[in-house]
């Protein structure tokens, strides 16, 4: 069924998906023109307020980027969020945050773990102060390296 998807009637086959606001302003100019000889094409969205769907990248037939705007003018939109159409599924973009906030997560969890294993090194004793605490293999793996280093 995809195979059929083109720019002109992509909005129509992504008004079946969940992710259509039937509320929208496409949604109302396709009511009100549907039983008339006036065609959606004929008004101009530009011209309402309110959320509309935008086809901004295309390469047809197996991709489509739909975009939903808040239109406040005829000359300010706002993006809402992003969809796409690939191979005839429709799936929903993630946003920026979300995608930073996930990496930001991952990363704050790879510091944590560095610092318990660095904690689990790590020694106090009164007279001394903290120290780090090598196994017999980690400390001969530390000497024959400064041996190297010094033979260089």
């Amino acid at each position: 069924q995809f195979n059929g998807l083109r720019p002109d009637n992509v909005l129509e086959y992504f008004s079946q998906s969940p992710f259509w606001d039937s509320s929208s302003n496409n949604a109302v100019l396709k009511m009100q023109t549907q039983f008339n000889d006036l065609q959606q094409a004929s008004y101009d969205l530009k011209s309402m307020v309110g959320v509309e769907f935008s086809v901004t990248h295309q390469e047809p037939p197996s991709l489509f980027v739909i975009t939903k705007f808040r239109r406040a003018s005829p000359t300010k939109v706002t993006p809402i969020a992003v969809y796409y159409i690939l191979d005839g599924n429709a799936y929903e973009a993630p946003s920026v945050h979300s995608i930073v906030s996930t990496r930001v997560l991952s990363s704050i969890k790879q510091v944590e773990k560095a610092f318990a294993l660095a904690r689990a090194h790590a020694e106090f004793h009164p007279a001394t102060g903290y120290s780090w605490a090598e196994s017999n293999e980690q400390k001969n793996a530390r000497k024959a390296a400064l041996k190297d280093i010094q033979l260089s």
